[in-house]
């Protein structure tokens, strides 16, 4: 039979108990508003108890319970949640990031307005409808060539700001990099000391917590695969990245000893420069921060290869920004034991692409587009998209008017005037260029000589008939219902006027004055209003799937992740009250056993 002091020890071990569940009551109080808290609780059993399965055991009948002891410290979480929570905040990345580019977009656009493209495009034609009334005023000229002017400028600006837009949202991508790299590594640094925590059978809780945090945060960025491993440890990889049959997508892992990867900056890309100064279109120079490290010294990559397959190469760079590099930010050959240059196919499956478009169909995967990369590239997708409509719009609109204004559609080939002089171009590419050759939106401009001379203008059908004549400046007018094809034109900035009246199935009429349209096709006018509609629908579609993923989605699941591990300060007061009495209960049991064995040692005595 168990005597007083084995009494007294049964009641230390409660008093240590509870005191223990009060501490971890306190901690989950004083953690009650921590971003990231799991609740923690400690799980209570029994000792082992006093006495053995002999009839002749001291002990008496049955055992004789020791008390209690804190097994472990339970932290509260459900790893669904968690898994559900990262998976939706993955999306909510993406969609915040493109709803944010596609507002500003809207914002460059500002349609409908007075002052918009869509209105400047209105009062071009109608000044040139007016100038074909009176084309011996030269006012009238002066009116429609001011109008083109400014269409031209707000087809520049709306370009540059597209232009700066990209930009900055390549800027972004060096910043994703940095943050990327340094979220890795903490939880690198954590994966470790778990593992040195759990190895000597301790509960990290809060690294724990931190490091779900940081995956948290990590999940706004790409989308991540965790598997679980021994120690409470983790591997963690790249979600849905192609297979390459190596270890590249290795971010973190469980064991110490094994190499990962982490992601460097592309600061650019060019071709290489011949001895002669001019592009060596089969080798290509990539220039790049080691771990996106602005202030490190850029490394350089030479890629060889054919043209197309180089072209490629650079535009893929140009967008995506980001390379897959070892743990000190270096890019290397997939195959470690081939000592062959690397090749344009090595270097593409080391870009770090968090989605693929099927040109066919014009569509991406979207189970692959998570995390603020993937908005980010898919964005700068849709913003160059609109600079090359705008590419054409301006192409459609400059090859036009100048086909009517010259009377051809090849340069060299011009009308003359009745002093034998060829008819310049309205719109030019550039301040100082007199042809309209590879114009585009960037560099679409009227031409300063017939700006400074408005007679220049060509608004009659011939030089006989007569100064009150405006068949021609009516044509340019008639250009807002004529139809123009664009659709087999992939980029203008290689084509000229004759190319483009081949590739968009328009041509002049026989008398060399208006443009007969195709058959198919819109008007310029109406490719601008169905563009600015299209970014306008886009940029309402990621506003609602922000709201609906933020507020609805991922609210939900976080109120499920609260109820499961979030701390109910209600329920932490019920707990610290019952911990508080059963200390006290053990306390007085304690006192109990003092009274009694003073009335055996001494009361024995007397």
């Amino acid at each position: 039979m168990a005597g007083l002091f084995d009494t007294f020890t049964v009641a230390k071990r409660g008093m240590n108990v509870h005191q223990g569940a009060l501490n971890t009551t306190s901690h989950n109080i004083a953690n009650a508003n921590t971003t990231g808290y799991s609740r923690q609780r400690a799980v209570i059993e029994t000792t082992r108890p006093f006495g053995g399965t002999s009839k002749f055991d001291s002990a008496g009948p049955g055992q004789i319970g020791t008390g209690a002891h804190i097994t472990t410290i339970q932290r509260i979480r459900d790893s669904f949640i968690d898994y559900q929570v990262r998976n939706e905040t993955s999306k909510l990345g993406n969609y915040q990031l493109t709803s944010e580019f596609l507002s500003q977009v809207e914002d460059i656009f500002g349609e409908p307005s007075e002052t918009g493209i869509q209105n400047q495009f209105s009062e071009f034609y109608a000044a040139f409808q007016e100038l074909a009334k009176t084309p011996e005023k030269s006012s009238a000229r002066t009116v429609a060539l001011q109008k083109a002017a400014a269409l031209a400028s707000s087809l520049n600006d709306a370009y540059s700001q597209l232009e700066k837009k990209v930009s900055d949202a390549q800027e972004l991508l060096q910043q994703n990099v940095t943050d990327i790299n340094s979220i890795l590594n903490q939880i690198n640094e954590l994966n470790q000391q778990i593992s040195r925590v759990c190895a000597v059978g301790q509960t990290p809780n809060d690294l724990l917590d931190r490091r779900d945090n940081l995956l948290d945060q990590l999940s706004s960025k790409f989308g991540i695969e965790i598997k679980n491993k021994d120690r409470q440890t983790i591997d963690l990889k790249i979600e849905n990245f192609p297979a390459t049959g190596t270890d590249m997508n290795n971010l973190v892992n469980s064991d110490p000893n094994t190499e990962y990867s982490r992601f460097s900056y592309v600061k650019g890309v060019q071709y290489a420069v011949k001895d002669d100064n001019t592009e060596d279109k089969t080798s290509l120079v990539v220039e790049y921060y080691p771990l996106g490290d602005s202030n490190a010294e850029p490394q350089k990559i030479t890629i060889q290869g054919t043209e197309d397959e180089l072209n490629t190469l650079k535009l893929n760079l140009e967008q995506n920004r980001i390379l897959i590099a070892n743990q000190e930010g270096i890019v290397e050959k997939l195959d470690k034991t081939n000592s062959d240059a690397m090749t344009s196919d090595d270097l593409n499956k080391l870009i770090f692409k968090m989605y693929e478009r099927d040109e066919k169909v014009n569509s991406v995967d979207p189970k692959v587009i998570k995390g603020e990369v993937a908005g980010n590239q898919l964005v700068q997708n849709l913003m160059k998209g609109y600079m090359d409509d705008l590419d054409k719009m301006a192409a459609s609109l400059a090859y036009s008017v100048n086909a009517i204004q010259t009377g051809s559609i090849e340069n060299g080939k011009e009308l003359v005037d009745s002093n034998g002089k060829p008819y310049e171009c309205i719109f030019v590419a550039g301040d100082k260029s007199s042809t309209d050759e590879g114009i585009n939106a960037k560099n679409i401009t009227v031409n300063i000589n017939i700006l400074n001379d408005v007679t220049k203008l060509n608004c009659g059908a011939t030089n006989e008939s007569g100064e009150r004549n405006g068949e021609r400046a009516q044509a340019i007018a008639n250009l807002l219902t004529t139809k123009i094809d664009i659709s087999d034109i992939t980029s203008v900035k290689s084509l000229d006027r004759k190319e483009f009246f081949e590739k968009s199935k328009i041509s002049l009429d026989q008398n060399g004055i208006g443009i007969v349209g195709s058959k198919d096709g819109k008007t310029v006018h109406n490719y601008y209003k169905d563009m600015v509609s299209q970014i306008g629908t886009k940029a309402q579609e990621a506003e609602r799937r922000v709201a609906n993923q933020s507020e609805v989605i991922l609210k939900n699941l976080e109120l499920q992740r609260m109820s499961v591990s979030g701390v109910s300060l209600d329920e932490e007061m019920v707990n610290m009250i019952t911990f508080q009495h059963a200390y006290q209960a053990n306390a007085k049991m304690i006192s109990t056993i003092d009274q009694l064995l003073d009335v055996v040692i001494n009361g024995l005595m007397r």
